[in-house]
């Protein structure tokens, strides 16, 4: 790609937004790199749109490429037809309106979400409920196998008792999240999030402990290896870190009953991710209390909207969406120094070990949220 001073491509647009007075496109390529460009045309509307533009790409270095970076580009052609997500996002248009059009074509297309109503969604601490990643996939497969656990287990029994219906109702449910994988042109985040899926099948297939740290090394090392480009993208680890708390918890709290595992767990990683999430993004409002309660609801909210659009009737509860994400909310930025992340690295990696460790970063995270809401108050 770097071995001439320019070169030319087919790429589709994710998403397209105005600074000052240019146009800023975020672009990704059919050879699976994204990258942002500008123009200061009067462009109409483009994304969804497939182009073909030619980049110069002098002085772009592998790291960057990686990572993702900025290039001067030329627009070449535009493809009249738009992508089918693109097309079937804007049929939401007929049922939705107002915040509550953003928010479900984020949560069912991973579209991208307006400044405004993305730090609404922090200040309520939710942002990770609209990222389509492994929660969302966790439901979508929590869904899928008791459907075809209903149809599929009584024609097993009846028909070809020798085979494992759990590994054909797996292995189904995957091929099904692929097809929405692909149809959401490989979102980087639920890319990960199947990646991960397809890693503890094929652990449990064989019989290996899925929850354990050493799988969770093991899936990592081969996303990386697969997807290098994973090292730079932050999404990534920070679905790491939720995966390696949620593993944290259990390997200490074996003795609780599932309900209360079902609650604990949702207040223990919403404390747990807060000195990540503050060393990188600062804000920080008494909203966030809610975090753990509405994740909750949302195991049932998500089904519940899937079902109701379904039939028909998507934007029954849009009045109730659009009132909360309507609410004034009084914020304040707080960021951590960037040191106090490896030490609270070394603890958790510790906590594997000793128990004292856990109940240490327990104590922790509660003295950083005594903090952030003493902070709220001197405002």
């Amino acid at each position: 790609m770097t071995a001439f001073d320019d070169y030319t491509s087919t790429v589709w647009v994710e998403n397209q937004y105005k600074k000052e007075k240019h146009w800023i496109l975020k672009l990704q390529s059919d050879e699976g790199f994204s990258f942002y460009t500008t123009s200061r045309e009067d462009l109409k509307h483009l994304t969804g749109y497939q182009l073909k533009i030619r980049l110069f790409t002098k002085g772009l270095d592998f790291i960057s490429f990686l990572k993702g970076f900025y290039a001067p580009s030329v627009l070449l052609s535009r493809d009249q037809s738009k992508r089918e997500r693109y097309m079937m996002m804007e049929r939401l248009n007929e049922i939705h309106e107002g915040k509550a059009l953003t928010l479900f074509k984020a949560l069912f297309f991973a579209s991208s979400i307006d400044k405004p109503l993305r730090e609404q969604l922090s200040a309520l601490g939710i942002n990770h409920l609209l990222a389509i990643s492994g929660f969302h996939l966790g439901v979508l497969g929590a869904i899928l196998f008791m459907l075809s656990s209903l149809i599929y287990k009584p024609l097993q029994g009846r028909f070809f008792p020798y085979r494992s219906a759990n590994r054909d109702i797996s292995v189904f449910i995957l091929i099904v999240l692929f097809v929405y994988l692909y149809f959401l042109d490989f979102v980087p985040s639920l890319l990960r999030a199947f990646g991960m899926s397809l890693f503890a099948f094929f652990l449990y297939d064989r019989g290996m402990k899925l929850f354990s740290f050493s799988s969770l090394f093991w899936v990592v090392m081969f996303l990386i290896a697969i997807w290098p480009k994973l090292l730079f993208s932050l999404g990534f680890w920070l679905s790491v870190a939720g995966v390696f708390y949620i593993f944290l918890f259990l390997h200490h709290m074996k003795e609780l009953k599932h309900w209360q595992s079902f609650i604990l767990l949702h207040l223990w990683i919403y404390l747990a991710m807060l000195p990540i999430i503050h060393v990188y993004f600062g804000v920080f409002s008494p909203y966030q209390l809610y975090s753990p309660l509405l994740s909750m609801l949302f195991i049932l909210f998500y089904p519940l909207e899937l079902f109701l659009h379904v039939i028909g009737e998507g934007g029954i509860l849009d009045f109730v969406i659009n009132d909360l994400l309507d609410i004034h909310i009084r914020t304040v930025k707080i960021l951590l120094p960037l040191w106090i992340l490896p030490l609270y690295i070394i603890l958790s990696i510790l906590a594997i070990f000793y128990r004292f460790f856990f109940v240490l970063i327990f104590f922790l995270m509660s003295g950083f949220l005594g903090h952030f809401l003493y902070r709220v108050t001197e405002f």
